[in-house]
């Protein structure tokens, strides 16, 4: 069974994303911290969906290999995209993410096989 790591220190927020990958990924076990530490929680995940802050100390820590880490944030500009990018974040969710937005960003990558 796929497995998302979602990492948020806003345990309400936290709570509401879980809540709502649940529903839209049925057949994903979602699992809910507060920080990500490279060799806890994070190991076994297929995707992490992160703070844009929370990712980017994940990655500087060396994520796990394989597991795309996507970040979510409410500053899109070109400067912090190129940031993520340079660290080796899958992608970026503007805040607040829509259902047919994770949907659409996270169904390819838990699709079986994939890693």
């Amino acid at each position: 069974m796929p497995t998302i790591v979602v990492a948020d220190e806003d345990g309400a927020s936290r709570d509401a994303l879980v809540a709502l990958l649940r529903r839209l990924f049925a057949q994903v076990r979602v699992v809910a911290v507060r920080d990500l530490e490279p060799d806890v929680g994070a190991r076994e995940a297929d995707v992490v969906l992160a703070r844009l802050a929370v990712a980017e100390r994940f990655c500087r820590a060396g994520s796990p290999a394989g597991a795309p880490v996507v970040a979510l944030t409410h500053e899109m500009s070109p400067d912090t995209l190129f940031r993520a990018e340079a660290l080796g974040i899958a992608g970026a969710l503007r805040t607040p993410v829509s259902a047919e937005v994770l949907v659409a960003a996270l169904g390819p990558m838990l699709t079986p096989g994939r890693r």
